[in-house]
């Protein structure tokens, strides 16, 4: 049970119920009736109900805490107010309708139970005693289907006739056609959200866990629900075209979120899912060629979206083949019934088509059950009741194919436009693809007296000449609007959605800039929403609006969606939803060492798995040590490597020698003097590749002392505080500004009580 005592009418859900105080307050008597009906439904389902009994929660506990929710009170009270805005009707009690039209299927098993057994009494003689072991063998089972068919309509009877509270749907709950979205955007992400805040948490220094799921999948369909997740799924609801910047850090997920869109995981349950069309920005780009592989990769997602929910187009010869393999099943029945009924006829084999001719043109209308069945051997009863059920089915057969026919003609008519939307996407997609080519003429000959001729020739050759760039924009536009407009009206999608990535992959920010400014005269198009990723350096751009300077990323977006690194809460979900049972000391230290990118968390999730390969249940300590090895193995090759660019001074010398005994250092202590030595003579000079060197290298070798000294097997329940997220912040800091990470973990160590370094 989901709680200790069953969920009955409560003082705000049974009309009955009423009281003075009610009646003063009568639309938040409606509001709390809605959400109570919602927490018992969405306790209900199937996930909920696992995900209580495996985190040991009580359902009564969470539906208390649900029922006592200001803030989700709050958003129905607002649903319900735009619900009576829209014109939906308001709260209307009424009792528990009655439906008696179940009754008459407790007819159906009655009679057929009556008529098998008559059946086989009347015809137990004239049976070979095979026949008889499979009937008395079928009997059972006939009476088990039928007694719990029966069994199965009294319960529901029951239900409908057994008086109780009464009953609320959309009207009485003031939610009207929303309740569904109630249900799914406002009430579940609360219970999840109290199932992650009340979850069952482990603590230990064993890596141990149960069966990984999905961590080696990255698209995986375990989404944690970031403010950035739900602005966009916001956006998605609203916005009916529009360009929005996607922007963050690099591994902080946008092309995660792009691919998720396209997949249909990030979207509102009102709407289906959009059409999302996905491409890579270039790195190398002419603006005319990118406008012509977006309307190409447009043309291909439409293709592939009606090729999958629209049925294929059936000519004449498709038609003429399923009437062809109707007349052979015909004949294959009409033999099977000539043996089967020869058979069973009481009579000779040969001659039972004319003895069953000349008795069926005996029969008049209505005196049927007399010459057929009452005046007949039991024999031919059977032989009848034979041919009649193969009949019927090949009637039913005969008939599906013209009725099929007609179907089609209707389903093609209602699909006109999106049919028409295929073909119009095949007719783009050719133009782009291929330049068309039309030669004509014509030629002749006139023959003089005296063997002169007069002849002519005439040739014309037409090509189409390649588009401009404001031409392609115009044929992009376009086809993208009435591809928006047909795919809502035939009910495919009530959006589209262009997501152009890697954009912030383009090295040069004014490269990139201008790759903006050039496309942008696609955007604006109606019913279709625009979703680019940019870099930091642009988002700088959009964040500084109001400012007298407008670039090509401010006046091309209108919206800006920032995917910030996971908080320590978010990294520890992302790792149990894929390490069931692991201790928390490991998901801090995942965070700590991924800096929150959802990227390097996953990479460092998996290196801490691997170690598990190697080792039977690991300790905190070992597997810190493994990876923070690692770590200081691959970035005192990239240190070295960047110091063989640089000209060799003496200064750069006695920098290489400290760089060269990183990977050979281990302890924590040493790594911690080590950093020191680095960071010794470094100035605020940043032009110097020398100085930053080595700012960044004892940043670095600092935060990998910091680590070890903290996760080690000392580690309990009651240090894993909020506070460890700093280190977190100070691993991001490492690739953006060496000197903020230096002072980040300074302070760190200082409020740990860590041996600061000299």
């Amino acid at each position: 049970m989901l709680w200790d005592h069953p969920p009955v009418a409560g003082k705000w859900s049974d009309p009955r119920a009423f009281d003075e105080e009610a009646l003063d307050d009568f639309d938040l008597w409606t509001t709390r009736a809605a959400l109570e009906s919602l927490v018992d439904e969405a306790l209900g389902e199937t996930s909920i109900r696992h995900t209580l009994r495996r985190e040991d929660l009580a359902g009564s506990d969470a539906r208390e805490a649900l029922l006592e929710n200001e803030t989700l009170l709050a958003k129905l009270r607002m649903l319900q107010d735009q619900v009576a805005a829209e014109g939906d009707a308001g709260f209307r009690p009424r009792t528990r309708p009655i439906r008696i039209g179940g009754l008459g299927w407790l007819a159906v098993p009655a009679l057929f139970a009556v008529g098998y057994l008559t059946l086989l009494v009347a015809a137990w003689d004239a049976m070979p005693v095979f026949l008889r072991i499979f009937t008395v063998l079928a009997l059972p089972c006939g009476l088990a289907a039928v007694t719990a068919r029966v069994l199965r309509q009294v319960a529901t009877l029951r239900a409908q006739f057994t008086p109780g509270p009464a009953e609320f749907g959309e009207e009485q709950l003031g939610l009207g056609h929303r309740r569904e979205f109630a249900l799914r955007e406002i009430v579940l992400p609360e219970i999840r959200d109290y199932l992650v805040a009340h979850r069952r948490l482990y603590y230990g220094t064993k890596l141990v866990f149960e069966k990984q799921r999905d961590l080696y999948e990255e698209n995986s369909d375990r989404i944690v629900p970031t403010p950035a997740a739900k602005r966009l799924r916001r956006i998605l609801d609203r916005a009916g075209s529009g360009a929005v910047a996607l922007g963050g850090q690099r591994g902080s997920g946008k092309s995660t979120a792009i691919l998720s869109l396209q997949r249909g995981l990030i979207h509102g349950t009102e709407n289906p899912a959009p059409l999302v069309v996905l491409a890579a920005a270039p790195a190398d780009y002419d603006a005319r060629d990118f406008v012509l592989h977006l309307h190409s990769l447009l043309c291909q997602t439409v293709l592939e979206r009606l090729r999958a929910d629209l049925p294929p187009i059936e000519d004449w010869r498709t038609w003429l083949r399923r009437g062809a393999r109707r007349l052979a099943g015909l004949t294959g029945s009409a033999a099977v019934a000539w043996l089967l009924g020869g058979w069973l006829w009481d009579g000779p084999f040969l001659h039972f088509p004319a003895e069953l001719w000349q008795l069926l043109a005996q029969v008049r209308f209505p005196d049927l059950i007399g010459p057929l069945w009452t005046d007949q051997p039991a024999g031919n009863r059977i032989a009848v009741l034979v041919l009649a059920l193969l009949a019927l089915v090949e009637a039913v057969q005969l008939l599906s194919l013209p009725v099929a026919v007609l179907v089609a003609a209707v389903r093609h008519r209602h699909n006109a436009e999106l049919h028409a939307l295929r073909a119009d996407a095949h007719q783009q997609l050719d133009r782009i693809r291929y330049l068309l080519t039309h030669t004509s003429g014509w030629s002749g000959k006139l023959l003089l007296p005296a063997g002169a001729d007069l002849g002519r020739t005439r040739s014309t050759q037409r090509a189409r000449q390649q588009l401009t760039h404001p031409e392609v924009v115009t044929e992009f536009r376009t086809f993208a609007e009435q591809t928006a407009a047909r795919l809502r009206d035939g009910g495919i999608t009530e959006r589209l959605v262009v997501a152009i990535d890697e954009l912030d992959k383009i090295g040069e920010p004014d490269k990139a800039q201008q790759l903006v400014n050039d496309i942008k005269g696609i955007f604006g198009v109606p019913g279709c929403l625009y979703l680019v990723s940019v870099s930091d350096d642009a988002l700088l751009s959009l964040e500084q609006r109001g400012l007298a300077v407008r670039d090509a990323m401010d006046s091309a977006f209108s919206e800006l969606v920032r995917l910030e690194p996971f908080t320590l809460d978010e990294s520890r979900l992302w790792i149990t939803e894929r390490l069931p049972r692991v201790p928390e000391q490991f998901c801090h230290l995942g965070h700590c060492l991924s800096g929150g990118l959802p990227r390097d968390l996953r990479r460092t999730t998996i290196d801490m798995v691997d170690v598990t390969a190697e080792l039977y249940e690991p300790s905190l300590s070992a597997v810190t040590a493994i990876l923070v090895r690692a770590e200081l193995t691959a970035k005192a090759t990239t240190f070295t490597g960047q110091a063989r660019t640089l000209e060799q001074t003496g200064e750069l010398t006695e920098l290489w020698t400290k760089l060269l005994r990183i990977p050979e250092t281990h302890e924590s202590v040493e790594l911690a003097a080590l950093a020191a030595g680095l960071h010794e003579g470094a100035t605020n000079d940043i032009g110097d590749p020398v100085n930053l060197l080595r700012h960044h290298s004892s940043a670095f070798v600092l935060f990998c002392a910091t680590v070890l000294e903290l996760f080690t097997d000392a580690l309990t329940e009651d240090r894993l505080t909020p506070a460890l997220h700093q280190l977190a912040v100070a691993r991001r800091y490492l690739a953006l500004d060496p000197h903020l990470a230096w002072a980040t973990l300074t302070d760190f160590r200082k409020a740990h009580d860590l041996e600061l370094p000299e």
